[in-house]
């Protein structure tokens, strides 16, 4: 048995995963001395949240969960839906949603 690490025969591949790692690598050392008493798993959820969810920003400088959270359409915008009638198997629209 030969074990082998990496993406054999993908550079680009093995330099992300390579990235990744040193990105989270990153975030475990930037962790305040107060979560000591987390465990290993417990600082890498942490550190896993605040890199997906509360680092990542827009060109409009907005997080992610303000972008999940936010209205997408705007109020006055209704969206269009398309229904099939039964009798004819046509499907018809598309029509403002009610």
């Amino acid at each position: 048995i030969k074990h082998i690490t990496g993406i054999p025969h993908n550079p680009t591949g093995q330099g992300i995963v390579e990235r990744a790692h040193f990105t989270i690598k990153n975030m475990l050392q930037k962790q305040k001395r107060g979560s000591s008493m987390l465990t290993p798993q417990e600082k890498l959820d942490k550190a896993l949240f605040v890199l997906n969810f509360l680092n990542r920003l827009d060109q409009f400088n907005r997080t992610l969960q303000q972008r999940h959270f936010s209205s997408v359409l705007n109020p006055s915008e209704k969206a269009k839906v398309l229904y099939k009638d039964i009798l004819t198997n046509e499907w018809k629209g598309p029509f403002p949603m009610v």
